[in-house]
């Protein structure tokens, strides 16, 4: 028997006796039993007062039982919460393995590539293969001029061969000076334009990278996608960067 049957049954008990009780004391009253008339009244208030005693445990047991019913909810609920966090992260981490990804982008080793173009070219396809990249940009400081020009180039559409910057103008400048990646989101219409044979389009997320090389900035990485950029995707753009800059830097200081 549960706690709330156990508190029915004994009200069920009170109310019986009070009717017991208040047939007696009509009895006694109209018998001028004045001994059976007193002893009515003091049980009648005796067994009113247990009556609201036992109402007053019965809602106390009913609150308690309701705050363990929530609490038992609020604790089943945080359990799922944290198995489907743990299942998420499992699956991410599946579907987004770093370090593997990384080596399916990165140039082989002993590679040999003619010039900073052939290497910043055959880097961009890899990335864009590997993270659903649109359209991608690298552009390489010349020691000359200290300029930030177009090295490489993947999927670019534009009337115009896209300008060279010093280190502190435009936002990839500002990028290459602060030496701090830039993850934008929600791009104007037509910022950038993509071309294909189903049409054009424009992709709303770009990722601007610096790659830098005994703390200077030597190269910058566009990256567009339709996309967003979330974590695992800034860190592995940052670990793309750190592994390319030794070799981009040796490749620059060939070219003129």
């Amino acid at each position: 028997m549960n706690l709330r049957n156990k508190y029915l049954t004994g009200g069920l008990w009170i109310f019986a006796f009070q009717i017991i009780c208040t047939l007696a004391t009509l009895y006694a009253a109209q018998s001028y039993f004045t001994v059976l008339l007193f002893v009515c009244i003091i049980l009648t208030i005796i067994l009113s007062l247990g009556f609201l005693l036992l109402l007053q445990q019965s809602n106390k047991a009913s609150k308690k039982c309701e705050e363990e019913t929530e609490r038992l909810r609020q604790r089943e609920k945080a359990r799922l919460q944290r198995s489907e966090e743990v299942t998420k992260d499992k699956k991410d981490q599946k579907s987004f393995d770093n370090n593997e990804m990384l080596a399916r982008i990165m140039p082989a080793a002993g590679t040999d590539f003619e010039n900073v173009t052939a290497y910043a070219e055959n880097l961009l396809q890899n990335i864009a293969k590997e993270m659903e990249i649109v359209t991608g940009l690298l552009f390489v400081l010349k020691d000359a001029d200290q300029m930030f020009h177009i090295s490489g180039q993947y999927a670019y559409y534009s009337e115009e061969r896209p300008r060279s910057f010093p280190l502190d103008e435009t936002l990839s400048g500002q990028v290459a000076k602060n030496r701090k990646m830039l993850n934008l989101n929600d791009l104007p219409e037509n910022y950038i334009t993509i071309l294909s044979g189903l049409g054009k389009s424009a992709p709303r997320h770009l990722m601007i990278a610096p790659i830098v090389f005994n703390h200077n900035s030597i190269g910058i990485l566009e990256l567009a996608s339709f996309k967003p950029f979330g974590e695992n995707e800034e860190l592995l753009i940052r670990n793309i960067c750190e592994s390319m800059a030794p070799l981009l830097n040796e490749l620059r200081s060939h070219e003129v």
